[in-house]
């Protein structure tokens, strides 16, 4: 049964650009980069050198503090830098793409037959368990502790933000073995939220509670369904995770394969022809918008 939520205070700001319902293939990235600062909380030590090759999949680094949570490579090909900061710090690794991917090949899994410890073990070896945020602070979930609930918003209010009933249109599948396998590492329930009278893949799965949520930005800020739907008292816990990062835990799950590939708005009033992108995390910025915008100085933002 779905559950109604509505804001009335907030701001939606009307912006020139939304992306067509379209879909391109993003020119190929040659080079990959991770940023460890992306994940908060984590000191990063490395699993490979310079010079390696990397299947999609494999670890590049792992957590000091937790050697079992991986991060991997989202592209097969060589390991070309690492840029060092002061002390040595590690700011980023770059990786030069293969013409053909290899994928690690981690093995099919069923989500209904896996126990909790078997879901983490797996997420954790496949790099995946980065994808799971912990409230309060935002940062990567600890795999020791158990929330009271897991959130997903499947609603973008922000402006010009992608529309996830589009991105996940078909991904069904991957959805539904995704949220099953993840429903074993709570005491609670599954929240999703999707935009009211949407046609959004999350209606009609199960092992989730869906909330229609209308009203103003922020409500699709996964804080804000959170403060209505199960508030975050002291010495509680939830965890968070986004709809594309559970398409790509779902095909793990059903391939065997890590597969980074995200589909984003390129928008705004800047752009020639504003629409969809596939592409892959880590690519570079110049991959997708070289060619796509107007003469001028223009600014991009990623988020």
């Amino acid at each position: 049964m779905s559950q109604d939520i509505h804001i009335k205070k907030g701001l939606d700001i009307k912006l020139k650009g939304e992306a067509e319902k379209a879909t391109e293939n993003a020119r190929s990235s040659n080079v990959f980069t991770l940023k460890p600062e992306d994940f908060h909380s984590i000191i990063p030590k490395l699993s490979v050198k310079v010079g390696a090759k990397l299947k999609a999949g494999e670890a590049v680094f792992y957590n000091k503090a937790n050697e079992e949570m991986k991060f991997p490579s989202p592209v097969s090909g060589e390991l070309i830098e690492i840029v060092r900061g002061e002390k040595r710090k590690i700011v980023a690794l770059k990786i030069n793409a293969d013409t053909k991917q290899q994928f690690v090949d981690f093995g099919i899994k069923d989500p209904k037959a896996l126990k909790a410890d078997e879901v983490k073990n797996h997420l954790l070896a496949a790099g995946c368990w980065p994808f799971i945020k912990q409230r309060p602070y935002d940062v990567i979930a600890n795999p020791a502790n158990t929330p009271k609930a897991i959130f997903v918003s499947a609603y973008a209010s922000a402006p010009l933000a992608a529309d996830y009933d589009y991105v996940l249109a078909g991904k069904e599948n991957q959805l539904q073995a995704a949220v099953t396998a993840i429903s074993k590492l709570t005491s609670g329930d599954i929240h999703v939220s999707v935009g009211k009278n949407s046609n959004s893949p999350f209606t009609g799965l199960d092992n989730i509670v869906l909330h229609n949520i209308s009203g103003p930005h922020p409500i699709g800020n996964v804080s804000t369904q959170i403060a209505k739907i199960s508030p975050i008292n002291k010495g509680e816990v939830v965890w968070t995770v986004s709809p594309q990062d559970l398409v790509i835990i779902g095909e793990l799950l059903l391939t065997g394969k890590f597969n980074a590939e995200r589909i984003i708005a390129l928008a705004g009033s800047s752009v020639e022809s504003p629409k969809y992108f596939t592409t892959k995390i880590g690519a570079s910025i110049a991959s997708i918008v070289n060619g796509k915008l107007k003469e001028g100085g223009n600014r991009v933002i990623s988020g």
